[in-house]
């Protein structure tokens, strides 16, 4: 390949694009003219010899060549911008974009004390945070994230990733203060007939509580536990239990909270039913493990999590 054919300016405009899928998107967040996106775009279709973004009945999707850019691209430009930076780091004048990954009930409960601890001590970095339901991991292995807060075990060599212990995860159940339940003294046998709502973030049908009621032999003729609605993130839950005879299954943390906001109670979970409790770690690569402004924001989550 000749090098002098490459602009770098593209291949930051070819980052955007294969995020957003669509140009005018792009354009918008990168403040540039739909007619000047779309001639970059023309132009890497040319460098790479291939379509990239193709039309959909969904708008645009990324052709097999653009996927496996997508995967190398975050990871060059972060290595070029490490490169030109050099190895200083001021928190107080550094201008950096550090990106998250975490679902809301982690995020929720850590990241506002973490912002607002970088508000303070590092006015005019930019703070990325990503909460769409998505494989955990991905992010890190891509570079699209640096930082993911996850209390699932990565699927592949811990030689890829460090992690640090952050809090434990236990859940609750949640209800309306209406509820002919709400008062009660919980019991699996009395749960069993009852209708719950699932978080299906993974796109999983079963009930994160279900095998609980299936060791117990619980789960009634059907081999099921009634799950009438599945959300596939946590938004609308609570307004669901406060108003309906669903019930949810939800993180201690986010349901407590929840709790004092909506006609809601927020009940212990009977000890037959109990999950196992699950630690919650932040995740980072090894790409970013010796750089200077990343261990002093880890070091600083960490810290504010502490307190």
């Amino acid at each position: 390949m000749n090098f002098s054919q490459i602009d770098l300016n593209q291949l930051v405009v070819l980052k955007h694009l294969l995020q957003e899928k669509h140009v005018s998107n792009t354009a918008l967040f990168m403040n540039l003219s739909q007619p000047t996106v779309s001639r970059a775009l023309n132009k890497l279709r040319k460098l790479f010899d291939d379509p990239l973004l193709v039309r959909s009945s969904n708008g645009y999707d990324l052709t097999p060549k653009a996927e496996r850019i997508k995967l190398q691209l975050n990871s060059v430009l972060a290595n070029l911008e490490e490169l030109i930076d050099g190895e200083e780091f001021d928190p107080e004048v550094s201008e950096k974009t550090i990106k998250f990954f975490g679902l809301s009930p982690h995020m929720d409960l850590m990241f506002p004390d973490f912002l607002a601890r970088m508000r303070c001590i590092a006015p005019q970095m930019t703070f990325e945070l990503d909460t769409v339901s998505k494989p955990h991991f991905e992010g890190l292995l891509s570079g699209e994230h640096h930082f993911t807060i996850s209390h699932h075990e990565p699927p592949f060599s811990d030689q890829e990733l460090y992690r640090h212990r952050l809090i434990q995860r236990d859940f609750r159940l949640v209800m309306s203060a209406a509820h002919p339940l709400a008062q009660a003294k919980l019991t699996p046998e009395l749960l069993q007939h009852c209708h719950f709502g699932q978080i299906a973030l993974q796109g999983d049908k079963r009930l994160s509580i279900e095998p609980r009621f299936q060791a117990l032999g619980l789960l009634g003729h059907n081999g099921q536990i009634s799950t009438p609605v599945r959300l596939n993130n946590f938004s609308s839950a609570i307004p669901i239990a406060a108003s309906t005879d669903i019930i949810f299954h939800l993180p201690t943390s986010y349901a407590e909270r929840a709790e004092s906001c909506h006609d809601i109670v927020c009940r212990e979970v009977p000890k037959e039913l109990q999950h196992p409790s699950r630690d919650v770690y932040l995740y980072w690569h090894k790409r970013y493990h010796q750089d200077p402004a990343f261990i002093w924001v880890r070091n600083q989550y960490i810290e504010s999590v502490k307190n």
